[in-house]
């Protein structure tokens, strides 16, 4: 299991009950019928294609690079906030192109490995 993995898997279900939402509920709220995605998402067995897991950060109103990337448990205690205006980015993300889309994921995915660097 990659890190990324772990730490989607891990945000998820402490997103998910942080706002004490059950995974049927997530599940219903992704267009699904069942809780079992939602279920091995939370254990790793999976990870949701991309459309997916930008609607999941939406719904909990954090970055998809936090979602994936971020140990949220941890960045909670050191009072870091990854709430972005949830808005702007809907509408971003929303009127790019697929391969916009990706360039400007990549784009960020610099960024932060630029910012690393320097910390």
């Amino acid at each position: 299991m990659s890190a990324k993995k772990t730490f989607f898997a891990t945000n998820l279900k402490y997103l998910r009950l942080q706002k004490n939402m059950e995974q049927l509920e997530l599940a219903k709220l992704l267009g699904r019928k069942s809780s079992s995605s939602i279920s091995e998402w939370e254990k790793g067995k999976y990870t949701p294609k991309s459309g997916l897991l930008s609607d999941i950060a939406a719904i909990f109103n954090v970055s998809l690079t936090a979602l994936m990337e971020e140990d949220l448990r941890a960045s909670e205690s050191k009072g870091v906030d990854y709430h972005l205006p949830q808005k702007d980015l809907m509408m971003i993300s929303e009127r790019l192109s697929e391969n916009n889309y990706n360039k400007w994921l990549d784009f960020g995915q610099d960024l932060l490995s630029h910012q690393s660097k320097e910390d």
